[in-house]
């Protein structure tokens, strides 16, 4: 499996964002209790709002796919989406390293 890391960046519609907070998060518990989510969270320095997303597949197509899901998305509160494979060389997802 490959690691990924996705970032979001949120539009202004904070009300319609925090109406879709409680699903989005759900698919994150969801996301997360089946291992294909290792961590997530809000980005909070950067002066656009956004969150940072560490999530296991074979390809990425499939981390695509898994995006498309979030209730963020169909909501339209994504502006943009940044997918990477990331190859963790220390902590506790080195393991995962690709060689």
């Amino acid at each position: 499996m490959a690691i990924f890391a996705v970032t979001y960046e949120y539009g202004p519609d904070t009300e319609r964002r925090m109406a879709a907070r409680p699903a989005h998060r759900k698919w994150q518990a969801h996301l997360n209790e089946t291992g294909v989510l290792l961590s997530s969270g809000p980005l909070e320095d950067a002066g656009v709002p956004g969150g940072l997303l560490i999530l296991q597949a074979d390809e990425r197509s499939n981390i695509e796919d898994i995006l498309a899901q979030d209730p963020y998305a169909a909501e339209g509160v994504i502006t943009a989406t940044t997918i990477r494979q990331w190859n963790p060389v220390f902590g506790p997802w080195a393991e995962y390293r690709l060689s």
